[in-house]
């Protein structure tokens, strides 16, 4: 039994060093035929590994990085740092950069060591820089003076394309920029933007009497804030019920509303705004309510368009 275990453990060593005379040499080839075989003997080194990464980079082989770097991550062998270091890389060699964001801004989220942190900040920066590159290449970068000399309609327009690339380097310019901005649209603009670049600071926020502190990370996409999910599929179908017409004019009115005042979260149900809007709009037709609603929602409500129109573009 002990011979065997020699000779095993023999046989790995010199994987290993046959491995390492590939990787020096460059021929990848070889080495990638020689690891496949040193897998069946052992589970590899943290060293073996790195070798391999660094094979499959210069091989021009991200995919094949990608599939062994999640299996061994799924299977919870080798270090967990260095599989993810070498994936994300892998990933923005291949040009999934919005992965490469996805990813890190999750890792980014957790208790993690202080040096892992540093590269995948590092790699979050580049995927973003690419991103942003891919997306307005031609496109100066603005400055702070710049950016208050735009109108509405512009400002709205360049947070919208950082937004898309996840363009981290504007994340100070738009929390200063978020305490001075006025605007409902622009600030919900730029908390999508902060929400995007994963920014842990907290702002705060009121709109139409309605006050709260925010962790712009933790906040919901404008697609999951409760007027957009809950509320406004229900409003849909029941104006489909009494004037299938005006089902554009409500999406319109409702997500006016929902850009307007996100995130805030009033101190009334999904059900009641429901209502709320349902007779708001049975009243814009000229029809009698019938809904019942609660007129302290129908109160906020006005609210709310009353100050679009005090606000109006």
């Amino acid at each position: 039994m002990d011979n065997k275990v020699t000779t095993h453990y023999r046989f790995v060593k010199k994987f290993e060093r046959d491995l390492k005379v590939y990787y020096d040499a460059g021929d990848d080839m070889h080495f990638l035929k020689t690891f496949n075989k040193y897998m069946d003997l052992s589970e590899p080194s943290e060293l073996a590994e790195e070798m391999l990464y660094e094979t499959l980079l210069r091989a021009k082989r991200p995919g094949e990085l990608v599939d062994y770097s999640l299996e061994q991550m799924n299977n919870g062998d080798g270090d967990y740092e260095t599989h993810m270091v070498y994936m994300l890389q892998a990933l923005s060699d291949m040009g999934n950069y919005e992965e490469v964001l996805e990813f890190s801004g999750h890792l980014l989220e957790e208790p993690i060591p202080q040096g892992f942190r540093v590269d995948i900040l590092s790699l979050r920066q580049n995927a973003s820089n690419k991103l942003r590159g891919m997306l307005a290449a031609s496109e100066p970068v603005i400055s702070k003076e710049d950016f208050d000399k735009l109108n509405l309609f512009q400002q709205l327009e360049f947070i919208e394309k950082i937004t898309e690339s996840h363009d981290i380097t504007y994340t100070d310019f738009i929390i200063e920029a978020f305490g001075k901005a006025e605007r409902n649209e622009l600030q919900t603009a730029m908390l999508l933007y902060l929400r995007s670049v994963r920014s842990n600071g907290t702002l705060t926020i009121e709109k139409c009497g309605v006050k709260m502190t925010v962790k712009p990370s933790e906040l919901t996409s404008l697609e999951d804030y409760f007027i957009a999910r809950d509320v406004l599929p229900k409003v849909l179908d029941e104006v489909e019920q009494f004037n299938p017409s005006f089902t554009e004019a409500t999406t319109e009115l409702i997500m006016g509303h929902a850009i307007y005042m996100y995130p805030v979260q009033p101190d009334f149900t999904s059900d009641a705004v429901v209502k709320a809007y349902s007779e708001r709009i049975e009243e814009m037709l000229g029809m009698e309510p019938s809904y019942e609603a609660d007129p302290n929602v129908k109160r906020w409500l006005s609210e709310i368009e009353n100050d679009i129109a005090k606000n109006s573009l």
